[in-house]
């Protein structure tokens, strides 16, 4: 047992070592920024305004000429995520938003898309839950914007609608309670989306 164990921390720390020499690192030439191996060999070019560190799922957030991007080692773009006050959207539950074709959906930390992009808009993840609009637009106020109107409900992590669009305003989950607005007026609701009690 005593040998089984040596033998399987071995490997552990040779899976470790293995992927440190792969590992890409972010360098700068000019005001442009890029990725070398561990050797110092340029492996992907300075080309980016910013980058992030590879994660290690292998992908990293960097931003090219259109938006902030997710590219893995190649530099291929794997997806291009939601972007609010100049930095990716934060995953949040295990996911973060992309906006595609305008409509929200979901990734995970790998890139993969969880959740399609079929909504007007979705709120982050808080408490397993994130609210989502069907029919809502996005309005500006001075530098800033927001999504009003349509249908506002709630769903999980997998996707799945677990409080049925309805009500005319949504706010995120906090200690498992969250403020919606039906038909002019404000209630408070728990995870299940019943009223625990009318609110000013």
């Amino acid at each position: 047992m005593k040998k089984l164990f040596i033998i399987l921390i071995l490997i552990l720390l040779n899976l470790d070592i293995t992927f440190a020499k792969g590992k890409l690192i972010p360098f700068e030439d000019g005001d442009l920024m890029g990725f070398k191996n561990s050797k110092g060999e340029i492996v992907l070019p300075a080309k980016y305004r910013m980058v992030e560190k590879f994660s290690k799922y292998g992908i990293a957030a960097v931003v090219d000429d259109s938006s902030w991007a997710y590219i893995d080692t190649k530099g291929n773009v794997v997806i291009r995520p939601c972007s609010w006050d100049n930095f990716p959207d934060e995953f949040c539950d295990g996911l973060a938003r992309f906006n595609k074709d305008e409509k929200f959906g979901f990734f995970n930390r790998k890139g993969e898309v969880v959740i399609p992009n079929k909504y007007s808009f979705c709120s982050r993840f808080s408490n397993g839950l994130a609210a989502f609009c069907d029919g809502c637009k996005k309005e500006y106020k001075g530098e800033y914007d927001f999504y009003k109107g349509g249908k506002w409900g709630y769903m999980n992590t997998k996707g799945a609608i677990v409080i049925e669009p309805k009500y005319e305003e949504a706010y995120d989950f906090e200690k498992s309670q969250a403020r919606v607005k039906l038909e002019g007026v404000w209630y408070q609701i728990n995870k299940k989306g019943k009223v625990i009690k009318k609110v000013k």
